[in-house]
């Protein structure tokens, strides 16, 4: 039989917060780094239809997974700082979108930072000549990117808290069929 976290003695407690959210991150970082190695695929496949030879696969990968690693630290960090509120009976959807735009704004701000960086760090241009190339400084690509940013968080937050809402072990029994 498994007990219940209140049941638990305080070093269990944090064995189990640990755990939680270590899962958490794997999973998080796993879902992003596929869908940064798609958007990096491409982008791969613009630049070839241009004649502009793109970077290797190992490269992608490695861009993809170190940016869904801090992408992923980041949603749950802010997750642990402004969380979804759940209530037995009460509709998810308004606190998912208001949440999803939230972080969506966050995400833009830390890709831009990252561009400014990889600017600065591997091109020598300064910080926010790299910052201005995010969407080429045009709204309309800004916009684009973050409704695809948005389609990818929203979903993410969704199997989170839905979870949360009918607990682990039903969602696992109701997503994993056992």
């Amino acid at each position: 039989m498994m007990q219940t976290t209140e049941t638990l003695s305080r070093w269990e407690k944090i064995k189990h917060g640990f755990l939680h959210e270590t899962k958490k991150f794997l999973i998080a970082t796993a879902y992003f780094t596929i869908w940064f190695y798609a958007i990096g695929l491409y982008n791969q496949s613009q630049l070839l239809h241009f004649g502009v030879d793109g970077a290797d696969t190992i490269f992608s990968v490695s861009v993809a997974l170190i940016k869904a690693a801090f992408v992923g630290k980041f949603l749950i960090t802010v997750e642990m700082l402004l969380p979804i509120k759940v209530n037995k009976g009460k509709p998810i959807l308004m606190s998912l979108l208001g949440h999803s735009l939230i972080y969506v704004v966050l995400v833009m701000i830390l890709h831009a930072n990252a561009l400014g960086i990889e600017g600065y760090l591997l091109h020598g241009k300064p910080f926010l000549e790299g910052v201005m190339e995010f969407g080429h400084a045009k709204l309309s690509n800004l916009i684009m990117i973050a409704f695809i940013y948005w389609l990818i968080i929203l979903y993410y937050l969704t199997y989170f808290t839905v979870q949360k809402a009918i607990g682990e072990q039903e969602f696992k029994e109701i997503f994993l069929g056992k």
